[in-house]
C-alpha cells in the first residue's frame, strides 16, 4: 500500500483494488457477497487508509502500488509500417500493369513510411523502410517512364 494512509486514491487505484478482489474471489478467498461488499467499499474509499481496509486480510499484490510507481503500459503498435509496406510492394506490380494509377500507391507508401519512422516506437521499422524504398523506387521508375515517353 501507499506509505501514507492519508493520501487520496485515484479511480485507477480503486479499479486495481477491485481487480485484486475479483482475483481473490476467483481463487476462493472471498465469497460473492464479500466481493460485492468490499467492491462497494473500494469505490467509496477516498484515501489509501480506507482502501487498505478493503484488502487488509488478502495476500499482497503488485496491483496495490500507487499509479506513480507503476510502469506505464506499453502502447499498442501502429499499423502504419505495415500499410506502408503493403502500399510500397503493391506499387511495383501496379506500375507494370496499370502505369500511372500506381502513383497513388507509391505516394501512400512513401508518406506512411516516413510517418512511421518519425514515431518513437521501434516496432515495424523494417516494414516502414521496405514501404519507403518500394514506394520511392516506383516513383523513380514512373518518372523515368514519363520522361522517356515525352
Amino acid at each position: 500500500m501507499y506509505p501514507s494512509p492519508h493520501v487520496r486514491v485515484s479511480d485507477a487505484d480503486r479499479e486495481a483494488i477491485v481487480a485484486r478482489l475479483s482475483t481473490a474471489t476467483a481463487e476462493g478467498r472471498l465469497t460473492i457477497e464479500e466481493f460485492s461488499e468490499r467492491s462497494r467499499q473500494a469505490y467509496e474509499s477516498r484515501t489509501w487508509g480506507d482502501l487498505s481496509a478493503v484488502v487488509h486480510d488478502l495476500p499482497s499484490s503488485a496491483l496495490t502500488q500507487p499509479d506513480s510507481a507503476a510502469p506505464p503500459a506499453a502502447a499498442p503498435g501502429s499499423r502504419l509500417p505495415l500499410f506502408s509496406m503493403i502500399a510500397g510492394l503493391a506499387s511495383l506490380p501496379l506500375l507494370i500493369l496499370l502505369g500511372m494509377p500506381a502513383l497513388f500507391s507509391a505516394i501512400a507508401a512513401v508518406i506512411l513510411g516516413a510517418k512511421s519512422l518519425r514515431a518513437p516506437a521501434r516496432h515495424g521499422r523494417a516494414q516502414a523502410i521496405t514501404g519507403l524504398i518500394c514506394g520511392a523506387l516506383s516513383l523513380i521508375l514512373m518518372t523515368m517512364l514519363v520522361t522517356i515517353e515525352f
